[in-house]
């Protein structure tokens, strides 16, 4: 019965934790999700930082590993805002989108910045929260739309 519950606690924990993940399907590449992806960004007129392609980093290295792609970008009055509220909130920022290829399948995701009002025990600043999260979900959205 022990066991029982400490696989139970376990897998609560794992799941309650994989919750900060949100992940959307695209039916794009991985290229031309990460592209559309920037351009969205760059047309919203946010602050776009790089794309960091690991799988380019490992092939580099001799390593082989599906297409893998973190794209950084924020919005800097947002940013602000939270920073303002909690300095080590910036431990999080900017914000990043992750763009992934698994089982001949294409993901994007992203780790909400509602999870950072636990990180960081932030009680202030929930509106700038909202809106970071629905930046996002804007953004992924229109990226995943078909044309």
């Amino acid at each position: 019965m022990k066991s029982i519950l400490t696989l139970s606690i376990v897998l609560f924990s794992v799941a309650a934790y994989s919750q900060n993940l949100t992940i959307f399907k695209s039916h794009l590449s991985v290229r031309q999700t990460t592209k559309r992806i920037e351009e969205i960004i760059e047309a919203k007129g946010l602050k776009f930082f790089e794309t960091v392609h690991h799988h380019e980093i490992a092939k580099e290295k001799g390593e082989v590993i599906d297409s893998t792609n973190v794209i950084l970008f924020e919005d800097p009055y947002m940013t602000s805002d939270l920073i303002h509220c909690e300095q080590t909130s910036a431990l999080d920022l900017p914000m990043k989108l992750m763009v992934w290829e698994e089982n001949d399948d294409v993901y994007i995701g992203f780790i909400d910045p509602q999870f950072m009002r636990k990180r960081f025990t932030l009680q202030d600043c929930p509106e700038t929260l909202n809106k970071m999260t629905a930046l996002v979900v804007r953004i992924v959205n229109e990226a995943i739309k078909r044309s």
